[in-house]
């Protein structure tokens, strides 16, 4: 892996991993900063700061608001992102307050497709891949290439094997162990010439050093801090 990063065949995904508590921790350290005291640097640190609770519809705003801002203008707009989720009824939940939220806030330029095998009942109601989304489920690869969506929600399916070199950013939602770890986080390290990609990982459950001890066995780069502090 090491080796393929430094001939640029692949990305290094873990540049620019952190966990959801240190992103909170960075973000009240920005707010004590009297270099940071500007209004609009006070609106965009207290959308996030406040988010002390987990539910989902408070991560879907941290989700949303950080790839609208930060990542989907990369690749000249192309920039897509996958949020995994821990269980099929997750991903149904977690699109439909997706959904929800983009449509209270007038985004009209971000869209999420779903991905999870079978069926769940959610509610009482019965959701299907295929149904949420609007098309049968073997069109979903050749869907999301599009600009029409930019955001995938997952549960197991497109952890491995998803060759998509427009996935920048990736939002963790489920605890990972082991090769699953590797596998998962690789999905954001395609190159997408001409474009000097970067990549993002926000990650809500995992404990940093669980991703190096993961990572260890197969990538010899040593990580930067994960503190705010230094």
């Amino acid at each position: 892996m090491k080796q393929a990063i430094e001939e640029g065949f692949i990305l290094d995904v873990l540049q620019n991993y952190i966990t959801y508590d240190t992103y909170y921790r960075l973000n009240k350290e920005i707010e004590a900063d009297p270099l940071y005291q500007t209004n609009e640097a006070k609106r965009q640190i207290a959308r996030f700061v406040d988010l002390h609770e987990t539910n989902i519809a408070q991560r879907i705003e941290v989700i949303i608001e950080h790839f609208r801002t930060t990542v989907m203008s990369e690749l000249g707009g192309h920039a897509k992102a996958m949020v995994i989720t821990a269980s099929r009824e997750a991903a149904v939940k977690y699109r439909q307050a997706s959904e929800d939220y983009v449509t209270r806030k007038g985004y009209e330029n971000i869209h999420a497709l779903v991905a999870f095998s079978g069926k769940v009942k959610v509610d009482g109601k019965e959701y299907t891949e295929p149904g949420m989304n609007g098309f049968a489920e073997n069109k979903l690869t050749a869907e999301f290439d599009k600009d029409d969506y930019q955001v995938l929600l997952v549960e197991d399916k497109y952890q491995t094997g998803f060759d998509q070199k427009k996935l920048c950013a990736m939002y963790i939602l489920k605890k990972l162990h082991g090769v699953s770890t590797v596998q998962t986080l690789s999905r954001l390290n395609r190159i997408c010439p001409p474009y000097d990609k970067k990549t993002f990982i926000l990650d809500f459950v995992n404990d940093y050093e669980d991703i190096i001890r993961d990572f260890s066995k197969y990538y010899t780069t040593t990580l930067l801090s994960n503190s705010v502090t230094q």
